[in-house]
């Protein structure tokens, strides 16, 4: 899924959710800067990992800005108090950005959370921001926002978790579930750092997986991947989306004895597209495939077919409810050997064709 922002200038559509730096990217192009912060922040005490993009400035300035030179940023301050601020960013230190450049940061409050806003600071060498410039840029920040804040998607959370788990932001629909049932948040930060740790060696920048867990009690398929705002930041944020799973989709399996199966969870989770086969998934895990499909189908609560099955068909459906991809699309991108083969199994296992589910949402 791409969760989009829309070019203030044009109209054209820039992708987002897989990489906010795509979002900076069309800034530095349109307007010829040299450097970008986008962040949603804490204004009292930012932190490094509530920056979701930096591009042109150093780590080692960004983190120094958070621990106190926010405190002396005159823009920053005035930006605060009026939405956007401009004018040239000091010798020694700017607002997280190169020294002596134009500059012109703009802040946003977050529709929730009393102490968030959206942030975005430029910077270049050649010249100051002209106001159009700057409505453009505001423009673009409101859209970002937007897009986040609305989903889309009737069912879809999303939200953004620090590197110690606090909450950074929420959709509004999310942070009132959140404020209403206090125990899904914790339940959600306390449960898949260690799920996910244990089915992926390791957890890339930017690298979608996906579980699914028990939060309050509701089956609940979890897409997200860990973010850096850029290279040399050490203090990584979550990217998460939340979407309530249906009796057929798979069922709500956390932490599991057994490394071997969790591995081979991951491995289907990641690689369902290409339909990986028993042996396959035995040889990834270095066990025998009647030893393997014995072990995963006790500890996963579900055979390895099932499971890859249910994955495929879970894609299939959000497809259908959330794009307009024609269904023979749907079909091979979610690793369904053909248009036929997806329709009767679609129609055997979630009880009507791929057409009459979309028809319903």
């Amino acid at each position: 899924m791409k969760t989009l922002s829309a070019d203030a200038s044009s109209g054209a559509i820039v992708p987002w959710r897989e990489g906010p730096s795509a979002f900076t990217d069309h800034i530095k192009r349109e307007l010829g800067v040299d450097g970008v912060v986008l962040a949603v922040i804490d204004p009292r005490k930012p932190g490094t990992d509530e920056c979701l993009a930096l591009q042109g400035a150093k780590s080692a300035d960004l983190t120094s800005w958070c621990q106190k030179g926010f405190k002396t940023d005159t823009l920053f301050r005035d930006a605060r108090r009026k939405g956007v601020a401009y004018g040239k960013t000091a010798k020694s230190k700017g607002p997280a950005l190169p020294a002596s450049r134009h500059a012109a940061v703009l802040v946003q409050p977050a529709i929730t959370g009393v102490n968030r806003a959206w942030y975005l600071a430029l910077s270049r060498k050649a010249r100051a921001f002209s106001d159009t410039e700057l409505t453009r840029c505001d423009l673009a920040l409101r859209m970002v926002r937007s897009q986040f804040d609305h989903t889309g998607e009737t069912d879809l959370g999303r939200v953004l978790l620090g590197d110690d788990n606090r909450l950074i932001h929420a959709d509004p629909r999310t942070e009132a579930m959140f404020l209403k049932s206090p125990k899904v948040l914790s339940g959600l930060a306390d449960l898949l750092q260690p799920v996910a740790e244990q089915r992926w060696d390791e957890l890339a920048d930017q690298e979608m997986h996906e579980v699914t867990l028990n939060l309050g009690g509701q089956a609940t398929w979890i897409r997200f991947y860990r973010g850096r705002g850029g290279r040399g930041i050490d203090r990584r944020h979550l990217y998460i989306e939340l979407r309530k799973s249906a009796k057929d989709d798979l069922p709500a399996v956390g932490l599991v004895e057994d490394e071997r199966t969790a591995a081979a969870m991951g491995y289907l989770s990641d690689h369902f597209v290409d339909t990986p086969g028993l042996t396959e998934l035995a040889d990834f895990v270095e066990t025998s495939p009647f030893h393997f499909h014995r072990l995963f189908s006790r500890h996963a609560q579900i055979s390895p077919k099932h499971f890859l099955l249910r994955t495929q068909l879970q894609h299939a459906k959000w497809m259908l409810r959330a794009t307009r991809e024609q269904i023979g699309q749907v079909s091979i991108q979610s690793g369904f050997s053909s248009h036929g083969h997806f329709t009767a199994t679609f129609h055997r296992m979630v009880g009507v064709s791929p057409s009459h589910y979309r028809e319903k949402f």
